[in-house]
Parts: structure tokens; sequence; C-alpha cells
């Protein structure tokens, strides 16, 4: 379930600075794991003061749709290196993160591609947090099992 927030964090930066054009220096990016996940996960729910009850949903794959679990998502995508409030989401990032370690990345594949189409659709809703939750629980929605598998141990 780590691993999928992961993922997820990391998808929805990808989108936002796909809307913007930008690179946020994606060739040095490095794939995150899920002791990463867990550290990110607990700075993230003290950060934005979550309950004991929203950190028991984030830890199975629950994200309701309120303004802590927004900025929350947006903090975890952040510490992954997916999203930036000024520039939005990183797709190249994103799309790195779930390929994995010696992945290979196309811009033209299908999943760069579902990956943009949520940054895009989400990059002009509201606040930084919601924008970062939207677009994640768009990819999220999508791509839930690849998001998972990316950062298992």
């Amino acid at each position: 379930m780590k691993v999928l927030i992961v993922l997820l964090l990391g998808l929805t930066f990808v989108l936002a600075d796909h809307d913007h054009g930008h690179h946020h220096g994606h060739e040095s990016y490095v794939v995150k794991t899920h002791d990463d996940l867990v550290t990110y996960r607990s700075y993230c729910a003290e950060k934005v003061h979550a309950s004991e009850e929203l950190v028991e949903k984030y830890k199975k794959w629950q994200y309701p749709d309120d303004a802590v679990t927004h900025c929350y998502l947006e903090c975890v995508f952040q510490k992954f290196g997916f999203y930036d409030p000024e520039h939005g989401f990183d797709v190249h990032k994103i799309h790195v993160q779930l390929a994995g370690a010696g992945g290979k990345v196309s811009h033209s594949d299908e999943m760069h591609q579902k990956i943009a189409n949520c940054a895009d659709s989400h990059s002009k809703e509201g606040d930084s947090c919601s924008k970062a939750y939207h677009a994640g629980m768009c990819f999220m929605n999508a791509n839930l099992q690849l998001v998972q598998h990316s950062v298992q141990v």
C-alpha cells in the first residue's frame, strides 16, 4: 500500500509539471523506495496534522476528498520530487518512478500519455493542494496496480 502512495504521489507531480512544459532535472531522478514512502508519509501526516483515522485510511490507499488529504498528497508528491506548486507535475519523473530503476521510459508510450493527461486535466483546479490531489487521484485510479508495484520492497 505504501508503494502505491509513493507512485501515486510521484505521478501527480509529473502531471502538474507537464502542463507547463517544465522539466525539473529528471535526468538525475533517483527512483524512491518503500522506505522513502514510509518516511514521506510520516513526515507529511505530521505536517498537515492528519488525524489517526485519516492516517489509517492513507495506509489502505484511501484518500478522502478533504482539505487535509489534499495537502497530505501534495506534500508526499513534493517529497518524491514529482510536484512543485509553481511548476506543477513533472510527468517524466513520475514515469521514471513507475518504470522502476533501470526501466525504460518513452515520452510516446501509453503510460506517459495517461500521466500527462491527468496532469493536464487538473492543472487549473483551485489551490496547489487541490491540483495535486485531483491529478494524483486521476493517475491512481488509472494505474493503481502499477503505482503500488513501483514502491514495493
